[in-house]
């Protein structure tokens, strides 16, 4: 099982869009999944326990998993290669 962080200014209104588009996303594409919703300054938190980390605006710092910025989901634009990043990076074996 992949475990997607998601993150957001305050880890409800955006990353629940971001969200359901990655639970879509990992569905159709017959992956098995859980998505950790959290605000951006929980991440660093949660990161011991992810896969990858998906947020609405660019990340500070270093982490120990890939982060992805996860914009398209939200305008649209750079949605395709969004989604190939994400199944690029959660296909990868352990």
């Amino acid at each position: 099982m992949k475990t997607v962080i998601v993150a957001c200014g305050a880890g409800v209104a955006t990353s629940t869009i971001i969200s359901s588009n990655i639970e879509k996303l990992l569905t159709e594409n017959k992956i098995e999944y859980r998505i950790i919703q959290c605000s951006i300054r929980e991440v660093k938190g949660y990161q011991d326990q992810g896969d990858i980390i998906v947020s609405s605006m660019p990340l500070q710092g270093d982490y120990k998993i890939p982060t992805i910025l996860g914009l398209p989901f939200i305008t649209g634009i750079g949605i395709d290669e969004l989604k190939s990043e994400i199944l690029s990076y959660l296909n990868k074996e352990d």
